[in-house]
This record gives C-alpha cells, sequence and structure tokens, in this order.
C-alpha cells in the first residue's frame, strides 16, 4: 500500500530516497521518467542562472547608487563650493 500524503510530507529526503530506492529494483519505467528527470536537470540549471543573474544586478545596483551619490555630491559641490 501506499503511504499517504501526511506521511509522504513527514518522511525526510533521505527516507524518500531510501523508499524510491528499494522499489526502483522491481519497477520498470517508461521513456517520460527519464525526461522528467532531464526536465528536472534543466529547470535547476535555469535555476541557477537566474540566482547568479539577480546576483549580478544587485551588485551593479550597489555600484550605480554608490557612483549616483558621488556624481551629486561633486555637482553639488561644484556649484556651490
Amino acid at each position: 500500500m501506499a503511504p499517504t500524503i501526511e506521511q509522504l510530507r513527514a518522511m525526510t529526503t533521505e527516507q524518500l530516497m531510501n523508499e524510491h530506492d528499494s522499489h526502483a529494483q522491481s519497477t520498470v519505467v517508461g521513456i517520460s521518467y527519464y525526461l522528467d528527470e532531464i526536465a528536472r536537470r534543466q529547470q535547476a540549471s535555469q535555476t541557477e542562472a537566474m540566482l547568479s543573474y539577480t546576483k549580478q544586478v544587485r551588485t551593479m545596483t550597489g555600484i550605480i547608487t554608490i557612483a549616483t551619490i558621488i556624481n551629486v555630491t561633486a555637482a553639488i559641490l561644484l556649484l556651490y563650493g
């Protein structure tokens, strides 16, 4: 019998992997099993790329903010200094 959703959610990742591995020995999989894993890996790769882009944008935003503050300060000093 299959575990309930509540039981599945209570399992650790290691427990889920052990369950999978024990059932996989006597289960025949179709082509979608492999396609799903390929799609999961592609999604993980895209997620990593997006996180990298987000960090780059955050860094550039900080640099631009500092440069803007310096420019405004320099302009004020030139006009009134």
